[in-house]
């Protein structure tokens, strides 16, 4: 049975997530239609042994020293053979054990993309909340080239799209290439398909987290790139002032 799904997940010294990841992928009910694809930047905190350990589980293991994130993303999206493609990083999860097959239902009718949910968890795997309640992102009903003006509304984990409709990540991004990478695709009008439910779990930290004012700086730059200098003037003055009441509104709940 060819694959459906090339499921990529990128990892470097987060062993016990990497094992989360792919327990996660391995109890799908439709693994066999998942290429799963692992990229390893070089682990010294026994995430290489271990993947040797489950090597026979995976259908491609990179284990090589990279230039950071992306280039592994990159890494692992050239070297995706199935028809979409889908990166579900180490901490990351598909969410439960169905939720491959129920992508794969949706992709008999070829949208270009298949959207979701996520449910944010902590560093230990467990639930925390769903994105769409915990952010003042509304995940959209819709997808248009610019849905991500106000904000990444929806995560990189519940995003799988056509391998046809992808460009290579631009690595003078160090924290926010993945926004650039999803505005460029819907800047192609790709057809879409909302999937009805949460399609992936998202480990809370991770680089642009650590990194926070350079993730925001690089940010801003790519959306002035994307809509302009004044609308994204515009847009961030929206985004301070949303993000404020939108913490009002939590404190007083």
């Amino acid at each position: 049975m060819p694959a459906i799904l090339s499921v990529i997940t990128i990892n470097y010294n987060n062993l016990a997530g990497l094992k989360r990841t792919v327990a996660s992928v391995l109890q799908q009910t439709a693994r066999a239609e998942i290429e799963f694809i692992v990229i390893d930047g070089g682990s010294t905190d026994g995430g290489t042994e271990y993947l040797r350990e489950v090597v026979a589980d995976i259908d491609v293991l990179v284990i090589e020293k990279d230039k950071g994130l992306y280039d592994a993303m990159n890494k692992g999206l050239k070297r995706a053979s199935a028809p979409y493609v889908w990166f579900v990083n180490s901490g990351d999860i598909i969410y439960d054990n169905a939720v491959a097959a129920q992508v794969i239902e949706l992709a008999a009718a070829s949208p270009d993309i298949i959207f979701g949910d996520t449910m944010i968890t902590n560093q230990q795997g467990n639930d925390i909340g769903l994105m769409s309640k915990l952010k003042p992102q509304i995940l959209p009903s819709s997808l248009h080239p610019g849905s991500f003006r106000f904000g990444m509304s929806v995560c990189h984990q519940s995003f799988i799209v056509k391998k046809a409709c992808c460009s290579s990540y631009d690595l003078q991004y160090r924290q926010v290439a993945d926004i650039d990478w999803v505005i460029q695709i819907l800047k192609k009008n790709p057809s879409y398909v909302r999937f009805p439910g949460v399609i992936a779990g998202f480990e809370q930290g991770g680089s642009s987290a650590v990194h926070e004012k350079k993730a925001w700086k690089e940010r801003y730059a790519v959306l002035k790139k994307h809509y302009g200098w004044l609308p994204n003037v515009l847009a961030h003055a929206w985004i301070i002032v949303r993000r404020v009441l939108f913490k009002m509104k939590l404190w007083n709940a």
